[in-house]
């Protein structure tokens, strides 16, 4: 029975025909069937694969956001589908309209993480693009929330480069120092920036005793 529905909703989402091509109202109404969610987000991934590759990007994020309605705590849904809209979306904009969809996707990753507040994922991907945005200090506000959750070392290494891009050298240190003792691979990574910072603090001290 679920073979057989998982392969009905194959055919209607990956049909050239968009008159019967209606991958929402399929989705949910299989959900209301068979109450399997996993099969379901899988076909809808494979889609978004399909049209990934198609160069077909415009219609990719409702499908993301078809997923995060199915399952709100799919972090990757959330994470993929802002980036979509900021990164793929908005720069095909007019420039008019570029801020726009550059706020819907700031907007989306939000609303996932008040689903999914207790991991440090969509809390570092606001982080990472206000930090490109220039926009430190509401970067470092949610670094210092990620960092309180499991996490890589690159959620501590882009705390460390926004700690010293606001001036904040001391505390920079003190990260890399972090960094150093929790993740042994970024040992001399972390030396080099706390060398080159530890200086750069001591030639500040001498130009200004």
């Amino acid at each position: 029975m679920l073979i057989r529905i998982i392969l009905i909703l194959a055919v209607l989402i990956f049909s050239p025909c968009k008159a019967i091509a209606q991958p929402e109202m399929v989705a949910f109404q299989l959900m209301d069937i068979t109450d399997q969610m996993d099969p379901v987000i899988n076909i809808i991934n494979l889609r978004i694969d399909k049209l990934w590759h198609q160069g077909r990007y415009e219609e990719i994020f409702p499908l993301f956001y078809l997923i995060t309605r199915l399952d709100p705590y799919d972090e990757e849904a959330w994470s993929t589908g802002g980036w979509f809209l900021i990164n793929c979306i908005a720069p095909a904009k007019p420039i008019s309209e570029k801020k726009k969809w550059q706020i819907k996707g700031i907007e989306f990753l939000k609303e996932g993480l008040k689903y999914n507040d207790n991991t440090y994922r969509l809390y570092w991907e606001l982080a990472w693009i206000y930090y490109q945005w220039g926009e430190l200090e509401t970067a470092i506000e949610y670094l210092d929330n990620a960092i309180n959750f499991e996490h890589p070392a690159y959620v501590e290494n882009t705390r460390a480069h926004v700690l010293e891009k606001l001036g904040r050298i001391n505390d920079a240190i003190i990260q890399w120092k972090q960094i150093k003792e929790k993740f042994p691979e970024m040992r001399f990574v972390a030396e080099r920036f706390i060398y080159d910072l530890e200086k750069q603090e001591k030639d500040a001290i001498k130009q200004n005793p």
